[in-house]
């Protein structure tokens, strides 16, 4: 059974899986997952800010954590790790 970063970790790569090629198309080293477009994502519950890390992915690494927007509902936030900094 995974713990619940461990789940929320791989909920969070199907998630850029599902979104980076159409997002990174503007070739920009960042993107944003919108709580609209994450309905129906994500089966943890207790979202908080607090939650965040780092995606080893193919094309590079990247940062991700959640951000609360003004209805209180939250995006997924996505940037590249570039020399060290992300």
């Amino acid at each position: 059974m995974r713990t619940r970063e461990q789940e929320l970790e791989y909920q969070v790569m199907d998630i850029f899986n599902e979104f980076y090629k159409e997002k990174l198309e503007q070739r920009t080293t960042c993107f944003a997952v919108t709580a609209t477009e994450l309905v129906g994502m994500i089966s943890i519950k207790d979202i908080s800010e607090n939650d965040r890390g780092i995606l080893q992915h193919d094309i590079g690494n990247f940062r991700w954590r959640f951000m609360k927007n003004k209805s209180d509902r939250y995006g997924l936030i996505f940037m590249k790790v570039q020399n060290g900094v992300g």
